[in-house]
């Protein structure tokens, strides 16, 4: 788990720092305004993962694929009796850990630049 975290973690802060590099400059500012965005965006995305998983979009996914399949006249395949949430595969904690860690880095530069 920790691994994965920090993999999240230096992959949120490569996009900040390539955001700070070809855009709007480098000052603390700008870091705090796009920490605060990226660690957001990866919330977010993690907590989008952790409803799939959860189960609680199952039905509606279902009923989607249900239609889709009659509009479109295809047969049945191995995918189509899955759920939502056992195709998702993806760990939501170690996403939501690193946005949470990036979030509170962009606060304690918060702290700093108003002191």
């Amino acid at each position: 788990m920790l691994k994965r975290t920090f993999i999240y973690l230096l992959i949120q802060e490569l996009i900040i720092f390539a955001i700070l590099l070809f855009g709007t400059g480098i000052s603390l500012l700008h870091y705090i305004n796009i920490s605060f965005y990226v660690s957001f965006i990866a919330f977010l995305i993690g907590l989008l993962v952790y409803i799939m998983r959860s189960g609680f979009l199952d039905r509606v996914h279902y009923g989607f694929r249900k239609v889709a399949r009659k509009i479109r006249g295809d047969e049945e395949n191995e995918f189509s009796d899955m759920m939502l949430s056992e195709l998702v595969g993806l760990p939501y904690a170690d996403m939501i850990l690193s946005s949470i860690i990036v979030f509170l880095s962009s606060m304690l530069s918060l702290v700093l630049y108003y002191l």
